[in-house]
């Protein structure tokens, strides 16, 4: 038997043990590096044939697995390390490995799309300055002052405070179909997603507490210290809460279109707060404000699934059509449409690359339900 022989057979027994839920970390590594050896040496290229159809048999399969050790361990397999390692693998990886299951599996409904003008979502914003004056930021036009740099995806404000109780400030305003980074002048990092909006000052005022406002969308913040800050507390506002730090690391998400206000908390500890009650969570909580209450809905969760958005991935643990198709709706900048609302409430569970197509997406969820799409320019019909 030759090198490439055994090197096949040794692929096919970690994929057995993959599906098995025997695999050690080891040998998942082992797993992905097998597979960018055989796509360096392009030994598959005739065999996978057309990328889009496996892409979708493939993950489909990946998640049937997960679902099928859900039912009969009742553990959530996202919480196992192995799978964490396999989530920040090449999405490519994946794709292999369904399409040795299912080699003969076909898509049961072929999308229709008509001039589809659906592109990735990218790094672009718009900052509206003190004096109402706007500037378009993107990877073609940039801002630059004497105190903001900005190199394309992120803008960064010097580090300098200011005696006068006269604050100026700037909006951040990322649309649909982008995201943004600003390091605001405390040396607080703040990643907008989608459809957000920050409203913060140039400079904090010195020994004031530093106070800035997301007025709708969604946040990920890493706060610096108070002890860097003469001791001052750090607070992110929003319509209906305010949560108070020293310095930590949150997710923050307050859409306009959802009902709740969602605050993660991944490090330190903040304190969530309204008019009527307060309540302090600890890494790994989760709070929850409806727009109709007053009282916060305090949870343990996988803080992984609620920030992985900044660092470029989807991730869903049995999160249902209708919430999947509104993250979508707004990476892509398009507007989706469930005319079947039966479908509304299957739930999905996956990490996904936010770098690919959305046609790769929901070709992956049409195989799991038999579903049928179709795209015309900026709209998506699902029946």
């Amino acid at each position: 038997m030759n090198y490439n022989q055994n090197k096949n057979q040794d692929f096919q027994v970690l994929i057995e043990k993959y599906l098995d839920g025997k695999i050690t970390i080891e040998e998942v590594k082992k797993l992905v590096n097998y597979y960018e050896s055989f796509q360096e040496s392009h030994e598959w290229d005739e065999e996978l044939g057309a990328e889009f159809n496996i892409k979708n048999n493939i993950l489909f399969n990946i998640l049937k697995s997960i679902q099928e050790e859900n039912s009969v361990k009742n553990i959530p397999f996202y919480q196992n390390s192995i799978f964490k390692y396999i989530a920040a693998a090449s999405i490519a990886l994946i794709v292999t490995l369904t399409f040795l299951f299912n080699k003969n599996n076909t898509l049961h409904n072929e999308p229709v799309i008509v001039d589809t003008k659906i592109e990735i979502g990218s790094c672009k914003a718009v900052l509206t300055l003190s004096d109402g004056s706007v500037v378009a930021l993107d990877s073609t036009n940039t801002y630059n002052n004497k105190c903001v740099k900005g190199n394309g995806s992120e803008i960064i404000y010097g580090v300098s405070e200011t005696e006068s109780q006269n604050l100026e400030f700037n909006y951040l305003t990322v649309p649909r179909g982008g995201q943004y980074h600003v390091e605001l002048s405390d040396g607080t990092d703040v990643w907008l997603n989608s459809d957000s909006q920050l409203k913060y000052p140039v400079n904090f005022i010195k020994g004031h507490p530093r106070e800035v406002e997301l007025v709708y969308g969604e946040a990920y913040l890493e706060v610096s210290k108070s002890t860097e800050n003469h001791g001052t507390a750090f607070i992110l506002k929003t319509k209906q809460q305010d949560i108070t730090v020293l310095g930590t690391i949150f997710n923050v998400k307050a859409y306009i279109d959802e009902v709740d206000i969602v605050t993660t908390l991944v490090e330190g500890s903040v304190a969530v707060s309204n008019s009527i009650n307060k309540n302090i969570l600890k890494p790994s909580e989760q709070s929850k404000l409806s727009q109709d209450k007053d009282d916060f809905e305090i949870s343990t969760v996988e803080v992984e699934e609620f920030i992985s958005w900044h660092k470029g991935k989807f991730s869903f643990t049995n999160k249902s059509l209708a919430e999947i198709m509104k993250v979508l709706s707004r990476w892509y900048d398009v507007d989706i449409l469930i005319v079947n609302e039966d479908l509304e409430n299957i739930g999905f569970t996956g990490v996904i690359s936010k770098k690919q197509p959305i046609e790769n997406i929901l070709g992956i969820i049409q195989n799991t339900n038999n579903m049928k799409y179709t795209i015309e320019n900026k709209h998506i019909t699902i029946e």
